[in-house]
């Protein structure tokens, strides 16, 4: 029978794959499946895996779906009692998996856990260890930049990041999947955010460690990240945020996209300006998603405020920006 499965996503990426496939070859167990799903890779690594891995198993989507919409369909081909996401250019350590279902297991209203991802090239630097939520609506990783040992293991955390993190299914059943309509970005914020709201609880494991490579090019992000992200900053606070939240810290979410906004006309930051834009004048079906998200919510307004942090000044945040640079100059 089995109790968890390893849902990888993958695109045009078979040299990272393979080395990702490699380090979970050790954490094969009774119980514990792999499930890859192929975004219509052209570079061979539907085949490439099926050469090599015999114990995954391979859906071809035939397109790019996107990283919401490509875990959701694996998920719904599955019926273990949890599923492990994990980015494909992330690499295990020994005993990940099962650190992981230890954290969960026995603690019924734990319905995510977030696996501790550090720099490949900095494995005692932490990259994310969960996700940290602020009162201008900002979603950052939790821990950047701290020593590995600084993490408490099982720790309470608002939430998980998907690059690497274990999920209740019957969680996942309660809130549900990802937000198909983000493609990629802050669909597991959208995700940890809507758990949070129907008093679902999350942790991080100090001893599921993951090593990620992280390019410096990708700090400030390409033009089709910075849009997606600018848009779907909208559309989950939208969804999301309760009315009270909104009318406590609307001043700050707007001051704080006033100042992104008016960054991004000095900088010539066109992507940033059109994502608001598109997020903005899709907002209707995002408000109907909100009507169901928030009579849904059985949270207590407690149980959301002790979660949120002061929001960082600018320096503060530029502060961070670069030391994730500096962090991420130094990979391979």
């Amino acid at each position: 029978m089995t109790t968890c499965t390893i849902i990888i996503v993958t695109y045009n990426g078979w040299a990272v794959t393979r080395e990702c496939l490699e380090a979970l070859e050790p954490e094969r167990q009774p119980g514990v499946d792999l499930l890859i799903v192929d975004n219509g890779s052209s570079d061979g690594t539907p085949d490439n895996v099926r050469r090599k891995f015999g114990w995954a198993r391979v859906i071809e989507a035939g397109a790019n779906l996107g990283f919401a919409a490509a875990n959701n369909l694996a998920i719904q081909r599955t019926t273990s009692e949890f599923v492990l996401l994990l980015n494909s250019d992330a690499i295990v350590r020994p005993g990940t998996v099962e650190a992981l279902q230890q954290t969960v297991s026995g603690h019924s209203k734990i319905g995510s856990v977030a696996a501790t991802m550090v720099f490949r090239s900095r494995p005692g630097v932490i990259a994310s260890a969960g996700i940290d939520v602020y009162s201008n609506g900002l979603a950052l990783d939790r821990g950047l930049g701290r020593p590995l040992d600084s993490i408490v293991d099982a720790e309470p955390v608002f939430g998980a990041s998907a690059g690497a993190a274990l999920f209740r299914r019957s969680a996942l059943e309660d809130a549900g999947l990802f937000p198909e309509s983000f493609f990629m970005y802050l669909e597991d914020v959208d995700l940890a955010w809507r758990l949070r709201l129907r008093g679902w609880e999350s942790r991080v494991s100090a001893r599921s460690v993951v090593e990620h490579v992280y390019s410096a090019s990708s700090v400030e992000g390409s033009a089709f990240k910075r849009r997606l992200l600018a848009r779907n900053r909208v559309w989950y606070m939208a969804r999301c945020l309760p009315g009270w939240f909104l009318r406590r810290h609307g001043l700050q979410i707007a001051a704080y996209d006033l100042l992104v906004a008016a960054s991004a006309v000095t900088r010539r930051d066109g992507a940033s300006a059109a994502g608001r834009a598109i997020g903005l004048t899709g907002l209707r079906p995002r408000l109907s998603e909100r009507r169901v998200i928030q009579r849904a919510s059985i949270a207590g307004r407690a149980e959301i405020e002790h979660w949120v942090r002061k929001s960082p000044s600018p320096r503060q945040l530029a502060e961070q920006r670069r030391l994730a640079g500096r962090l991420a100059a130094l990979e391979p």
